[in-house]
């Protein structure tokens, strides 16, 4: 009964083994190297209808002007108390 216990777990730890060995298989070799041909072409025009990124770039680039004006007026305000004390 034990022998049989011990060959069940080996075989499946086998298994799994196998498993994982298979599934490193189906990596590249490197991540780093270039790929051999191009991807795909994508329609960018279903992925620009579920995310609108003309609008999104606008929005940012309001936001970072918004952003930089903020500390520029700030700055000018401080400068302009020390200038009065």
């Amino acid at each position: 009964m034990f022998n049989w216990v011990v060959s069940f777990i080996n075989t499946v730890i086998r298994s799994v083994g196998a498993a994982l060995v298979w599934v490193i298989a189906l990596f590249p070799t490197s991540p780093f190297g270039s790929p051999s041909s191009p991807p795909s072409s994508v329609n960018l025009g279903w992925i620009t209808w579920l995310i609108d990124f003309p609008t999104m770039i606008v929005h940012l680039v309001s936001l970072l002007g918004i952003i930089i004006l903020y500390y520029i007026v700030r700055i000018a305000a401080r400068w302009l108390k020390v200038v009065k004390d």
